[in-house]
């Protein structure tokens, strides 16, 4: 059953039951007032109805047709028939409701649901209360008065009943139109802002483009928020499962064309394959594995993909190292690479993710760097920091576009026809922060750039 069903049905259930119980309740109160009225207006036509016998048979001439007549008017509930003796017992005057109801009903009074329904109507029990017409010490006569044994059996009780129980009909026909009219409208409009709330998950699902809806239900917003939350969610980590795929590309792209400008030195006679150069084959494999692994983690959602493997490191064995890697492909666009200083210098960091730092920076130093230009790097301890500084005579970097190359897939306007995605900076700068380091830069354009890596270091190590 759908909700709108639901909620048209709940809506007349609750309306009728609203309107019945409202009728009892106000039948019930009216019938207790309407009790004591009745026998209050009985008491006071009884008084009236002594005294008036008592004033026409103390008379020496009265008329009987003209007494009935007078009677008659006091035929009313729960009075329905007047008989009058003299002091004799002789029947003088007898008037009953009968004859006055029967001759309303040939004038053509009766008609509607009440006169419809008057064959139904069953006056029940009756008692008779009678009173000894005396004037002075005189018995005139006797009055016997028939009426209803209780309130609820005469005729205006029955006709009030079924009045009440028409006027209930009526109410509950009239208040299911108003509610079946506005329990469409709601239902319809609740209805429309479900299906729109499901077809914005099915597009979601789908990975297909929604848009923002506000439903004036505050349930259905909630849900609608929710789901607007976690399209959010789901774009953030599809553009960080991106990026991190885009980085791992972008991270065998350095291994790869080492080993394919050493292999090519080989094969060209300009590199001898000596122990030193296998080395450096063997260590472009190992990142190449690392890499893999990692992008072999990402298939586990839960994983943590930035871990961090710490342990001894050797700065000057780690730098000549990625520079023995490089050398050949400077030296085939003939720019010197050379490292300053022979100091050894210990720290405690994860090596691949220094070392990934240090090669992205260098082949940017490449790319930009003409032929006959020069990179060099330094190294130095200061305090309980290690800085590593990595300086070129390139085209250099805008101080606008300073602030911008650290973020993924930026591109400056002067380097637009170099190849490259613009990820290796972010790849390096994340990779610092994830190791408790920094890097910055400071750059003019046709003068050449500084990047300084700064690294915390173990006072005993």
């Amino acid at each position: 059953m759908t909700i709108r069903k639901q909620w048209l049905i709940m809506l007349i259930l609750v309306a009728i039951f609203s309107v019945v119980v409202n009728s009892f309740v106000l039948s019930s109160l009216t019938e207790k007032y309407f009790k004591d009225y009745v026998q209050d207006n009985y008491d006071k036509h009884f008084e009236q109805i002594v005294a008036y016998i008592t004033e026409t048979l103390s008379a020496e001439n009265y008329s009987k047709n003209q007494m009935a007549i007078q009677l008659e008017t006091h035929l009313v509930d729960p009075i329905n028939r007047i008989k009058v003796y003299d002091a004799e017992g002789l029947l003088i005057a007898d008037v009953s409701s009968i004859d006055t109801m029967g001759k309303g009903m040939m004038n053509g009074n009766g008609h509607g649901m009440h006169g419809m329904m008057m064959g139904n109507y069953n006056p029940g029990l009756e008692e008779i209360d009678n009173a000894e017409i005396r004037y002075g010490n005189k018995v005139l006569g006797q009055v016997n008065i028939t009426k209803y044994s209780s309130a609820e059996n005469s005729m205006d009780a029955w006709l009030f009943q079924s009045s009440l129980m028409e006027n209930s009909i009526y109410s509950i026909s009239i208040v299911l139109i108003f509610v079946i009219i506005i329990g469409v409208l709601i239902s319809k409009k609740t209805s429309k802002d479900l299906i729109m709330t499901a077809n914005m998950a099915q597009n979601i699902d789908m990975g297909n483009k929604t848009i923002k809806l506000r439903s004036n239900v505050k349930e259905i917003r909630v849900i609608q928020q929710s789901l607007e939350s976690l399209q959010t969610r789901l774009k953030i980590k599809q553009k960080s499962r991106k990026a991190l795929i885009d980085e791992m590309i972008h991270q065998t792209r350095t291994p790869l064309t080492i080993m394919k400008t050493h292999l090519e030195g080989i094969e060209d006679g300009i590199i001898e394959l000596t122990p030193e150069e296998i080395r450096i084959c063997e260590n472009q494999i190992e990142n190449i594995t690392n890499i893999i692994t990692n992008m072999s983690s990402m298939i586990d959602a839960d994983k943590e993909l930035d871990m961090t493997n710490m342990e001894k490191v050797n700065i000057n064995h780690l730098l000549r190292q990625i520079v023995s890697g490089l050398k050949a492909q400077y030296e085939k666009k003939e720019i010197d690479l050379i490292i300053i200083g022979n100091e050894k210098i210990n720290i405690f960091t994860d090596p691949y993710k220094l070392s990934q730092t240090i090669y992205n920076i260098l082949t940017n130093a490449y790319k930009y760097t003409s032929s006959g230009g020069r990179v060099q790097i330094d190294y130095q301890l200061a305090d309980d920091k290690v800085i590593i500084s990595i300086e070129d005579n390139g085209i250099g970097i805008s101080k606008e576009d300073q602030n911008k190359i650290f973020e993924a897939y930026y591109r400056s306007d002067h380097v637009l026809n170099s190849d490259g995605e613009g990820i290796g900076l972010y790849v390096a700068i994340e990779n610092m922060k994830s190791i408790n380091g920094k890097l910055s830069v400071s750059s003019e354009l046709n003068k050449g750039s500084k990047f300084i890596l700064q690294l915390p270091r173990e006072k005993d190590i």
